[in-house]
């Protein structure tokens, strides 16, 4: 004998480990439990010799109540995962500044390596092979050269400081030029595309001239093979160079330029327009070679499941959940409850399939409480007449007013939902809808059994009664969504501060590493040009040895790591250079809630620590796409990760992750 206090006790643990379990695993090991719990609860039924029907009963009941549960503590999960990302997006707060400036200083940096020091490289390497050889005619070249390569480095540095933008078009004109003016010439060059896209005729540009600095740097003197080709829709850019001629010792002195930090940046630049970059060694020498796409890339990459879709798979442990979990519930009260407590009688079968498809109408929509709340709840309150209409033609022996009562609250939800959820241009027609509630509710109650007298009357005193709850209701969501809006004009505002704050911080450091290079690296290349003009060769070599020497100290201090970046968008940018990696912004950029930046930027970086070095941001209206190389042990962590966002993780053949961190609305 099984005591009586058990069937209460039981039903309580097994309630709060399925709700443990969807707090602490992810929907599907939670998902997984409720199905158990089900089995479990008509097993016993079954066990207890019940009849089909209270089994079937006691089954739906057991769904809509595991539904609920396992909603209630993804909604917990996901609350919990909100609260701790706000928390690290306002400690890194104050951090958000000082990144910009870092940022700016690496952008600084890549613009110094890739135009002054490539100038002042071939200065050095030009001179210093001119004097070796002593051959006036070479004298006077270099000298020239280096004139006029010094006033380029002056025009550069002057723009790169001030205006703060890259400087040069990098079209196939300029990298037409950069051939034609090269010092060394061991170089071969072929072009067989006529034209690409600016974006990528720049890019391309960009690996010329770093393949050739690197070559002049640590290969002078050996031959040098460029080729800018079209194949397959795709520009093919290659530079390979052979190992340098021991007689030529002009690329000595610019040796310790380099870092690594060159290559890093192409790889960045690459994959940036959609492209790819290799770099190393072929036979004796060295090769660099990039495929770019001849069409810019703009379009960002979509969701593991399209965001747009009121039914993406995603959306069944995501903002969805709890409202679908609210339309099994209403399903199983009214049917399973009619079901266990027999009041369908057996002998009217007809009944029972007329009932139970008017109580799925009726709960249905429920599941579209977020996303359509006006439509659910008119579809919700035309059950009400159909109902009444049944009793009235001898077709049920359900009372439309008890049905109304019993399944009150899931028009309340619904009312709760316009206030809270309805569109901003409908909410003028939100007043009525407690109204629409009162007089339904008022006639099903009006025309039930009990009342006696003028039903007319009748009729508007119950509406005054359920008028109460129902615009308390709906009042109640309207507070919630004024809540809301005030929290996300209040963010919006401190983004803009700290927006206003970094754009300050970014001009000072600008300005402070501007006046840094104007005592430094300028004032040794108006010293080049100075000693070109009056053909002192020795001097052109020695100032720009010095203004080499420079710009290694300002790269050295511009590279400088300090604290990690904030977990935001815009801080894997930071993140992906500190890893040597890439990150593309694709498509336009958006705002988005501290929640969706930080699980981006954790995203980001699992792919960039664990996976590979190129990693693709997409900002949509409603959340952000992050994808990349992904490796078994970052994945594990990836889905953790968007599961307790309420998002979505998929994965390539080839390996390539892709995370949906959906916006949620509290």
């Amino acid at each position: 004998m099984v005591p009586g206090w058990l069937w209460w006790v039981l039903p309580l643990i097994v309630t709060a480990a399925l709700y443990g379990l969807a707090l602490w695993r992810t929907a599907g090991v939670a998902a997984g439990g409720v199905a158990v719990a089900v089995a479990l609860s008509a097993g016993t039924a079954i066990a207890l010799g019940e009849p089909a029907r209270s089994v079937i009963g006691v089954a739906l009941l057991a769904v809509g109540f595991g539904a609920v549960t396992w909603a209630l503590g993804r909604a917990r999960r996901r609350g919990r995962a909100r609260r701790l990302a706000l928390a690290a997006y306002r400690a890194a707060a104050p951090d958000v500044p000082g990144v910009a400036a870092e940022v700016e200083r690496h952008r600084l940096a890549a613009e110094l390596h890739d135009t002054a020091a490539h100038r002042l490289t071939g200065i050095v390497v030009g001179s210093a092979s001119a004097l070796r050889l002593a051959d006036p005619a070479l004298v006077e070249e270099a000298a020239r050269h280096a004139a006029e390569t010094g006033r380029l480095a002056v025009e550069e540095l002057e723009r790169l400081t001030a205006a703060g933008t890259p400087v040069g078009r990098g079209d196939f004109a300029d990298l037409d030029a950069l051939i034609a003016t090269w010092p060394d010439p061991r170089l071969s060059y072929r072009r067989t595309a006529g034209s690409a896209p600016p974006e990528i005729a720049e890019v391309a540009y960009r690996v010329v001239r770093e393949a050739l600095t690197n070559a002049l740097r640590y290969a002078p003197g050996g031959d040098v093979r460029v080729g800018v080709e079209r194949g397959h829709g795709r520009l093919l850019v290659s530079v390979v160079n052979t190992p340098g001629d021991p007689a030529v010792n002009g690329g000595d002195v610019a040796r310790g330029l380099g870092g690594g930090h060159g290559l890093a940046g192409l790889r960045a630049a690459t994959a940036a327009c959609g492209g790819s970059l290799s770099a190393g060694p072929e036979g004796r020498g060295w090769a660099v070679r990039a495929e770019l796409p001849l069409a810019p890339e703009d379009r960002p990459p979509s969701a593991p499941y399209s965001p747009y879709s009121p039914f993406s798979p995603y959306e069944w442990r995501g903002r969805q959940a709890a409202d679908v979990a609210l339309a099994i519930l209403a399903l199983a009260l009214s049917v399973g409850t009619s079901l266990v407590t027999a009041d369908v009688p057996e002998e009217l079968p007809g009944e029972a399939a007329l009932l139970v498809p008017l109580f799925a109408a009726h709960a249905l929509p429920l599941a579209l409480r977020r996303r359509a709340p006006l439509a659910g709840l008119a579809a919700a309150l035309s059950v009400c007449p159909l109902l009444l209409a049944a009793g009235l033609a001898g077709w049920t022996t359900q009372p439309a007013g008890d049905v109304f009562l019993w399944c009150l609250w899931v028009e309340l939800a619904l009312l709760y939902a316009v206030g809270a959820y309805g569109r901003p241009a409908l909410r003028r027609w939100g007043a009525m809808t407690p109204a629409a509630v009162a007089a339904v509710g008022g006639l099903a109650l009006a025309c039930g059994p009990g009342i006696t007298g003028n039903r007319p009357a009748a009729w508007a005193v119950l509406a005054m009664g359920v008028a109460v709850p129902a615009t308390a209701t709906w009042a109640f969501g309207l507070a919630v969504a004024a809540r809301r809006g005030r929290r996300r004009t209040a963010m919006a505002r401190e983004r803009d501060l700290l927006g206003r704050e970094a754009a300050a911080v970014v001009l000072a450091e600008r300005s402070r590493l501007a006046a840094e290079l104007h005592r430094t690296a300028q004032r040794h290349a108006r010293a080049i040009v100075a000693a070109a003009d009056a053909r002192r060769l020795d001097d052109v070599l020695a100032e720009a040895r010095a203004g080499l020497a420079a710009l290694r100290e300002s790269l050295d201090e511009l590279r400088l790591q300090g604290d990690d970046p904030p977990p935001t968008i815009a801080g894997i940018a930071l993140l992906a250079a500190r890893h040597q990696g890439a990150v593309r912004y694709a498509g336009t950029r958006r705002a988005a809630s501290p929640s969706v930046e930080v699980a981006a930027f954790r995203a980001a970086e699992l792919i960039l620590r664990h996976g590979g070095p190129e990693v693709t941001v997409a900002c949509h209206a409603d959340g952000a796409a992050v994808s990349g190389p992904s490796s078994p042990g970052a994945e594990r962590r990836l889905r953790a990760l968007v599961d307790a966002a309420g998002g979505g993780f998929s994965q390539a053949e080839d390996g390539t992750a892709r995370v949906w961190i959906p916006e949620v609305l509290a």
